[in-house]
């Protein structure tokens, strides 16, 4: 009796083949192209002036509608995060971890026509839902807002709106 061997990178063709039926057939969506223009460099606009550093960057992820964010925070702070189109469930995901030890996951919900991540946090002892969007404003600028709830999404308290852009 012969015993194949394979190699690390065979394995993981044959692991991703398997896989691939898994998949549906037309993964591709409006929404799951919501994030179309989101490689880049991304930087911060205040008082119309964009900041000398990206905030954050963004490259393709393992398929079309997936990403990896490198965010570059005042301080020297690391982070990395992963955005994905779910095909499965018709909808975004997104996981946060940092160099100071936090790891979070955000589940994604649409309103009207802008995709949200929502995460629910203990604060002061009180349950907070969080939600945050990252709203597309043509190719190259978008609006990030972040909110806050304390009746589980019934109301929301503007937490900050903040404008990026792309250079040109």
């Amino acid at each position: 009796m012969s015993k194949k061997k394979y190699s690390i990178g065979m394995v993981g063709i044959l692991l991703l083949a398997g896989t691939s039926s898994l998949a549906q057939s037309n993964p591709l969506s409006s929404d799951s192209m919501y994030y179309a223009s989101w490689v880049g460099e991304w930087y911060k606009v205040e008082d119309d002036q964009l900041s000398n550093k990206p905030t954050f960057i963004v490259k393709r992820g393992l398929y079309a509608s997936s990403f990896e964010e490198y965010w570059i925070e005042a301080g020297g702070n690391f982070s990395m995060a992963w955005r994905a189109w779910d095909s499965r469930t018709q909808k975004w995901d997104f996981a946060w971890m940092s160099t100071d030890g936090l790891f979070q996951l955000w589940q994604g919900k649409k309103v009207d026509t802008t995709w949200y991540m929502l995460k629910t946090f203990i604060i002061d002892d009180k349950e907070v839902f969080s939600r945050q969007a990252f709203i597309p404003k043509g190719e190259n600028e978008l609006i990030r807002t972040s909110e806050h709830s304390m009746d589980n999404g019934k109301t929301w308290r503007l937490r900050f709106r903040e404008k990026y852009r792309k250079r040109e």
